[in-house]
């Protein structure tokens, strides 16, 4: 990345976006948290700051859709690079407290559902907060409360970890995506390609012959969902992410394929996958 950015992620300090921003931007980037995905798409469109980095996907609860629907939506915001990082919850309480004086678990909802079989073995009602460090907080002031999150929030709010890796599935993995308006990228050989369609009717095998087109340019879909477009009952659109850059020439190919068979087609990004 180059120096002297402003950054946008999903805060507060002390969450797993915190700490995924932390893993790509340089030293001398500012980072600048907000309170909801959507206010980083406004201010990223509205080039109040320069990049942004937001979660798309995790590996245990799935897609996060104010992602997919930002995307949908900010037509002039693009993907130029993805990574994943590995989600790794923690319980913590006030130092000089034990398990048996909790009486509530408190964290994001997200936490909470990652952490379902863990939660139910220890018989303790759980308190929903907008967000890990919002709960650590809490958490800071409730001698009788603890908190799900990350290693991050034992330092920052001075917290005790009593028990690592209570994630009931171990391979937790959460997908971020780094976003520049109106960003134009090279190939780089580790790329995939992100697109958005929509089909003209709801008819029997209309989807199978978009899919058709991949299976003839030998493209590899590594990812398909479908949200609903909000123009009615039985009205989809679809995200596809391919291996590929748009510059490629099977993936230049099947595109054009595709779009002329589709009512709405739109290319997120194509983009290099890192490693953090």
């Amino acid at each position: 990345m180059n120096k002297n950015k402003q950054v946008g992620y999903l805060g507060p300090e002390g969450t797993f976006s915190h700490e995924a921003v932390l893993k790509v931007v340089d030293k001398t980037d500012e980072i600048k948290p907000y309170p909801t995905i959507l206010n980083i798409f406004e201010d990223l469109e509205d080039n109040k700051i320069d990049m942004a980095i937001v979660p798309v996907e995790n590996s245990t609860e799935g897609s996060v859709l104010i992602t997919l629907d930002c995307l949908t939506n900010f037509n002039n915001i693009k993907i130029i690079q993805e990574f994943q990082i590995p989600i790794k919850h923690n319980l913590l309480i006030q130092h000089g407290k034990t398990i048996d004086e909790i009486k509530v678990i408190c964290s994001h909802q997200q936490p909470l559902a990652q952490c379902r079989e863990y939660i139910h073995k220890l018989k303790k009602p759980v308190q929903s907060m907008p967000s890990t460090s919002n709960a650590a907080r809490y958490v800071t002031e409730i001698e009788t409360a603890a908190v799900i999150g990350n290693k991050m929030l034992a330092d920052k709010y001075d917290l005790k970890i009593i028990d690592e890796n209570i994630q009931d599935y171990k391979n937790n993995v959460t997908r971020f995506l780094v976003l520049k308006k109106d960003a134009k990228t090279k190939p780089t050989g580790h790329d995939k390609t992100s697109i958005i369609i929509s089909l003209y009717d709801d008819k029997p095998g209309g989807f199978y012959k978009v899919l058709y087109e991949f299976k003839e340019e030998n493209v590899n879909l590594t990812h398909i969902e479908s949200r609903p477009s909000k123009e009615g009952m039985g009205k989809y659109l679809f995200f596809i992410d391919m291996e590929g850059h748009k510059l490629d020439e099977n993936i230049s190919r099947v595109l054009m394929k595709v779009e002329k068979k589709v009512k709405m087609f739109k290319i997120l990004g194509s983009y290099e996958t890192i490693n953090c």
